[in-house]
């Protein structure tokens, strides 16, 4: 009886053990893991200068071309005049260059001048053309300048970071707000080469945070080409040393509650 009880226990555990393995596992959604992306811009001056105004505070939400913040265009303003003087004194210059060039030229025809006096009143005319025309140059310059002592918002965003305060001296390039923005936010995730085929670009995803029960919308935009090494900050050490592919998930209905490296969950259901 013991014989016949171990064959029938171990017939019985060798047939759970073959449909175990020929029964497929129904696995209808991958998790991955990663944080927000969010574009960010660092807004500067192309002109140094006093800070005058700056019109929003962090936290602000801002619309493209809205007028961010400006700097003292007195300066500005008195190089534009000077330059606008300097085309007028061009002009005036001009003018009587070319009557004189006109009348040397007539009396050349008539043999009244010489060939000298005639080219030297070609030359003078020539060259108060280029002196207008940089004169014109300098205007320009100045008129763009002023222009740059304004700057506007590139795209819709918020006001991350209010750097710098009025009356402060900046050279030109120095940022003076951090604008976060809005038209595009992704995740940036990782995933390991044994997963890699479960995933394909415009694969809908359903992503989620610690902050709200509310699903986030998107969709797998980019797949990394080549293998990497996870960065320190993803995972942890016992996976840091295995080579994943970097994705970028598009959030497609993102809000204000995203903020920048915020953790979140992202799963991808299969049918």
């Amino acid at each position: 009886m013991k014989k016949l009880f171990f064959i029938i226990t171990g017939l019985l555990l060798l047939l759970f053990t073959i449909l175990y393995h020929l029964t497929p596992v129904k696995n209808n959604s991958t998790e991955l893991y990663g944080n927000i992306d969010i574009r960010q811009v660092n807004i500067a001056f192309r002109v140094a200068g006093r800070l005058q105004n700056m019109n929003f505070e962090e936290g602000d939400k801002v619309e493209k071309g809205q007028l961010l913040a400006s700097l003292d265009t007195e300066p500005f303003i008195n190089a534009q005049n000077q330059a606008k003087s300097r085309v007028s004194q061009a002009e005036a210059t001009l003018k009587n260059a070319t009557r004189i060039n006109k009348r040397k030229q007539s009396l050349c025809k008539t043999q009244n001048a010489s060939q000298q006096d005639c080219d030297t009143a070609q030359a003078n005319e020539d060259i108060a053309k280029a002196d207008l025309q940089y004169a014109q140059a300098n205007l320009d310059t100045a008129t763009t300048a002023y222009n740059d002592a304004f700057v506007k918002s590139p795209a819709d965003g918020i006001i991350l970071i209010r750097i710098v305060e009025p009356g402060t001296m900046l050279n030109a390039g120095v940022p003076v707000y951090t604008i976060s923005l809005n038209n595009k936010m992704w995740v940036r995730a990782y995933i390991k080469e044994t997963e890699l085929g479960k995933i394909k670009l415009g694969d809908k995803v359903k992503i989620y945070t610690d902050s709200t029960d509310k699903p986030y919308n998107g969709h797998i935009g980019f797949i990394s080409s080549t293998a990497e090494f996870t960065p320190k900050n993803i995972e942890t050490a016992s996976l840091r040393t295995d080579l994943v592919y970097r994705l970028r998930v598009i959030i497609d209905d993102a809000d204000d509650l995203l903020k920048q490296g915020m953790p979140v969950t992202i799963r991808l259901m299969q049918e």
